[in-house]
């Protein structure tokens, strides 16, 4: 059952993302950052920013509101929400949750027999602070909480669950048209909790680790390269790394071993990079055209578009997700809106 447990989790991670514990987060918060591929951590600030980086935080202005829903293929989906206030000095504080979820799955046993539907969802929920200089130079700390839970509508079959407060800490430096961005995510804590469910009143518990992700990222006002208007160029480059242990003895990575046990022993590390490219084109003050790339080999598109309401910022963006493994078209929608007093 436990085989699939983690076929399934490698599903929910949307087929694209990192491999590990929490890898849906990594999926996209926002139809902006997915139409960027997630190049942005060096971006200025903008709604749900804090999920790329808290550091930006210091840039806000006024009140933010923020929500997101994407239908997604192969019945996923992923909704998020967005509150941030700029507070005294360069500094700003928000809110933020994120789901994402499947249902509608049959799942198969050890012996590929069908079982019941299954239906699993992530819970991230980030209390976000930034502070920093007037030229936008700053710090930040996003506190993370994450529920995972995978559901099987079956009895006598176990149901998962897994809980974490985990922190990520992020930099910025601004200096006139660039900006340079860090974020180290799982840097403290960075464990989930697993609690099984047995379906006949006994449960179990173990630890898993969270990879340890690096992201070094500029953007550039591209306006000082190019002669055709107002526009960014967004490069980062994604340092990731998960450990694998073993608490049996045998050499071999065990599920649920970490290294807070006091048998483990490292056995191997997981290590990839990820570079990212994003381009955004202003054509007025109203629409902006975006493109973006992962390795040059996954590419997405999307367009926002501004609504000025007296003293009412309002936007629409779009994003579409080709896909990376055939799975097909997504979809994705932003709305946000900021009170500038």
């Amino acid at each position: 059952m436990k085989k699939l447990f983690y076929i399934f989790i490698l599903f929910l991670a949307f087929l694209n993302a990192n491999p590990g514990p929490g890898s849906s987060y990594h999926y996209g918060y926002s139809a902006r950052s997915v139409a960027l591929s997630s190049s942005v951590v060096a971006d200025k600030y903008h709604v749900f920013q804090s999920f790329s980086n808290p550091a930006l935080l210091n840039q806000s202005e006024g009140t933010y509101y923020g929500f997101s829903y994407f239908r997604l293929s192969l019945d996923r989906s992923l909704q998020s929400y967005y509150f941030s206030k700029k507070l005294a000095g360069n500094a700003g504080l928000a809110l933020a949750m994120l789901r994402a979820g499947s249902g509608d799955f049959i799942g198969k046993d050890s012996f590929n027999n069908p079982t019941k539907e299954l239906s699993a969802a992530d819970y991230y929920g980030l209390l976000s602070f930034g502070l920093g200089n007037k030229k936008g130079s700053g710090i930040g700390l996003s506190m993370k909480m994450h529920y995972s839970n995978l559901n099987i509508n079956q009895l006598h079959e176990n149901q998962y669950s897994g809980t974490s407060i985990s922190v990520d800490l992020g930099g910025i430096l601004s200096i006139k048209n660039y900006q340079i961005g860090l974020k180290i995510q799982n840097m403290i804590n960075p464990y989930i909790n697993w609690d099984i469910d047995r379906g006949n009143g006994l449960s179990n518990t173990y630890s898993e680790e969270y990879p340890l992700i690096i992201s070094l990222g500029a953007k550039i006002d591209s306006k000082s390269i190019f002669k055709w208007g107002e526009s960014s160029l967004f490069i980062q480059q994604d340092f990731y790394s998960l450990n694998y242990y073993d608490c049996d003895g045998d050499d071999n990575a065990d599920i649920g071993c970490n290294s807070n046990s006091q048998t483990a022993k490292l056995v191997s590390t997981y290590e990839e990079q990820f570079f990212k490219l994003g381009y955004e084109y202003f054509v007025n003050d109203i629409v902006a055209l975006r493109l973006g790339s992962e390795d040059f080999d996954k590419f997405n598109l999307g367009f926002g578009y501004t609504f000025n309401i007296k003293k009412i910022y309002l936007a629409l963006d779009y994003a579409v997700d080709f896909g990376s493994q055939n799975e097909g078209i997504s979809h994705l929608i932003t709305w946000s809106f900021k009170n500038i007093q």
